[in-house]
């Protein structure tokens, strides 16, 4: 998210009527100090990078792309709102295909998307709230939009925490810590969050706490083989491992966003 769309974005809501220009400049940082008195924010004393980036936030949540937390930190999910948002405004459609790979990877054990809601509860209540358990791993995640942090817990539906846990740990069994950094496997992009699929109404599998994404950016929910990081012959025992302890990469599923793993078939 560049200072030119935090302008644009300001200008959408009204609260900036200045040059377009990329210069984020007094009257510019006047129109984000709205923004967080609006939300009563504790970001006043952000970097002004951040700040920036968290009013794009409050405005594209407000008006209903979904960026998620408000943080200051452009990761995917903030990336992906910004697309929508572009699309609507050029009334263009943001809508993601998501069709099935002819080769499914067998996993019967485990349900379907469409059987999500029966399996794991509906989203948006507290019927899955209730049931949202962290798996902590003995060994650090970097956080994929602010490298500088690192978490060891990851937070996902009951029903599915076993199961990823134990495809974790035989990922860093795998690899180690050392190439799991080089290779970016280590860097934690989220898992439970309440929203609907990219370009879509239905909700997301990351609702349901059954799916978690890691190193976004060369993984990006619009890029396929081979141009994706995760087709690499380094990944494939990533891929397997995964798949082999029920969550599936959506690489394997409709062949895209392989950043994406989900406890659920297509």
């Amino acid at each position: 998210m560049t200072p030119t769309d935090v302008q644009m974005l300001l200008a959408s809501a009204s609260y900036y009527t200045s040059a377009i220009d990329g210069d984020p400049g007094p009257k510019t940082m006047a129109a984000v100090a709205v923004t967080e008195r609006n939300a009563a924010a504790d970001s006043t004393s952000w970097s002004k990078a951040r700040r920036l980036i968290a009013a794009g936030q409050r405005i594209l949540n407000a008006q209903g792309f979904e960026a998620g937390l408000v943080d200051g930190y452009a990761g995917h999910n903030t990336a992906e709102a910004l697309t929508a948002w572009r699309s609507a405004r050029a009334g263009a459609s943001a809508a993601v295909e998501r069709v099935a790979s002819p080769h499914q990877p067998d996993a019967a054990s485990i349900p379907t998307q469409a059987e999500c809601s029966t399996y794991y509860g509906q989203p948006g209540t507290d019927e899955i709230r209730n049931q949202l358990v962290y798996v902590t791993l003995p060994f650090d995640l970097r956080i994929d939009w602010a490298l500088d942090q690192t978490t060891r817990r990851i937070r996902v539906h009951a029903k599915a925490a076993a199961s990823l846990e134990r495809a974790l740990l035989a990922v860093f069994d795998h690899y180690g810590s050392d190439d799991m950094r080089d290779l970016g496997i280590d860097r934690f992009a989220g898992s439970y969050v309440e929203r609907r699929m990219r370009g879509g109404a239905s909700w997301s599998m990351h609702s349901y706490g059954c799916a978690v994404d890691f190193y976004a950016a060369p993984n990006a929910l619009r890029l396929r083989c081979p141009h994706a990081l995760f087709c690499g012959a380094a990944y494939k025992p990533l891929l397997d491992i995964m798949q082999a302890n029920e969550w599936l990469p959506a690489l394997r599923l409709w062949g895209a966003d392989a950043m994406h793993f989900q406890r659920a078939r297509m």
